[in-house]
């Protein structure tokens, strides 16, 4: 059963981006993704334990995601809210999250994929907009290399 609660107030995209840039330094190892195909089509499974805070990545497109498990917190500049077990929703594009697991969560997101690549490499520049901090950091770092 899905059920949805009101949060505190609904963040900035400023305030995400920050957030985002001050959890640079702190990365932790992520739990690997489950990758699934279909004829045009690309499910995603992603695993989050209790706890984790995750700023996640701007889709150019909607996209399906469900809560198979679990309970987070989500945050964006449209809104905040809790979102439980069932949950079903259409993901617009251009949205930067925030999203916080309560319990150990189990999100699916399902994506077009015209192409039936399964490069994940090819099905991330079709469907992730590219993140211009993440960039400068890969050219620092390569600096000090």
């Amino acid at each position: 059963m899905t059920r949805i609660q009101s949060a505190p107030r609904a963040p900035t995209r400023e305030r995400i981006l920050d957030l985002q840039s001050d959890m640079l330094p702190h990365q932790c190892e992520m739990p690997e993704a489950i990758h699934r195909f279909a004829p045009g089509m690309y499910m995603r499974e992603f695993n989050m334990p209790a706890g984790m805070l995750v700023v996640g990545k701007t889709h150019k497109h909607a996209h399906f995601m469900m809560i198979m498990k679990g309970r987070a917190q989500i945050a964006s500049e449209f809104g905040n809210e809790i979102l439980e077990e069932g949950h079903i929703s259409v993901s617009q594009p251009g949205v930067k999250r925030v999203v916080l697991a309560l319990e150990d969560t189990r999100f699916i997101t399902l994506h077009v994929n015209k192409e039936d690549s399964e490069d994940l490499a090819v099905i991330e520049a079709e469907h992730i907009e590219p993140e211009p901090m993440f960039m400068l950091q890969k050219q620092e770092m390569e600096k000090l290399l």
